[in-house]
């Protein structure tokens, strides 16, 4: 695997690489202080020995440059346009977990000749509204969300309480060592304003300001919805409504795990996106 760095529109962008395959997949990690490797790293070598797996940090994260403006969902699919443009040939398989999933259905919707098969896990969009709506509105915009990031990662057993809470169903998949990862991710400075930037950029008190779920029925190119059965912060039942929208739509449900399943279970997600990737070449539709 190597890293690497690439320009997208002025922004330093670190990415990862793996495989020397013909068709490349590219995996999106999610929002928070999420980055590459902390979603990615176990699946990557599931892959790479039959794709060319591409795995950006998003501005804001991990080793990628930040920008000063507002980190919205048209600016990281702009981003992601160009990145792509710049790395592939052709079209790609695009996976995206939770922040990363929104921004691979946004840019499916305004730019699907990039895209041959969409993945989208436990994504945002899958929704008109989040749960507990007007309360998460007024914490994405109160000052406890500006604070939060700081306290919690003094606080190892808080760290773990939510990771068992919210991102795993099997508590024994919860380590040490994710914990340590998670802390030293915090710590980094302004490690959390491209989340916060992107929750007050979209949430807003009567909904989303990008509503992706009303033009699912537009999504033309294959689509694999994955999603864990027990995921409080985008309930299953989106995903399960969603499947029954997108035209060309398959849905796996990962039983038992909650929002950060294949971080969860990654054998189990690497050979189910495998083989739909593999069922699906030689009778790709697209959109024109």
């Amino acid at each position: 695997m190597q890293k690497n760095n690439v320009d997208i529109n002025g922004i330093n962008i670190v990415y990862y690489s793996a495989g020397n395959a013909s068709e490349s997949i590219f995996l999106l990690h999610g929002g928070g202080v999420d980055s590459a490797m902390l979603s990615w790293k176990e699946i990557i070598p599931l892959l790479s020995n039959e794709y060319r797996v591409i795995v950006p940090d998003l501005p804001g994260y991990g080793d990628s440059d930040k920008i000063k403006g507002e980190y919205s969902l048209k600016f990281y699919t702009e981003i992601l346009k160009a990145f792509i443009e710049k790395l592939s040939d052709g079209p790609i398989v695009l996976v995206g977990i939770s922040l990363g999933g929104g921004i691979s259905i946004n840019l499916s919707l305004n730019y699907p000749e990039l895209i041959k098969i969409l993945v989208p896990l436990d994504a945002w969009g899958l929704f008109k509204k989040l749960p507990r709506h007007r309360l998460l509105y007024w914490f994405v915009h109160s000052r406890l969300n500006d604070n939060l990031n700081a306290l919690v990662c003094k606080f190892p057993s808080i760290i773990k309480f939510s990771l068992r809470y919210n991102l795993f169903g099997d508590k024994s998949k919860i380590s040490n060592e994710l914990v340590c990862e998670i802390i030293e991710a915090m710590k980094k400075p302004d490690a959390d304003r491209a989340f916060i930037s992107f929750q007050r950029s979209e949430i807003k008190k009567e909904g989303v300001a990008t509503d992706l779920f009303s033009r699912l029925n537009e999504i033309k190119i294959p689509v694999l919805l994955v999603h864990g059965s027990l995921d409080k912060l985008i309930p299953l039942e989106g995903a399960v409504q969603a499947s029954k929208i997108i035209p060309n739509c398959e849905i796996y449900i990962m039983q038992g795990c909650k929002h950060w399943p294949a971080k969860e279970r990654p054998q189990e997600f690497a050979a189910v996106l495998k083989s739909y990737i593999k069922r699906h070449n030689g009778r790709l539709h697209f959109r024109t």
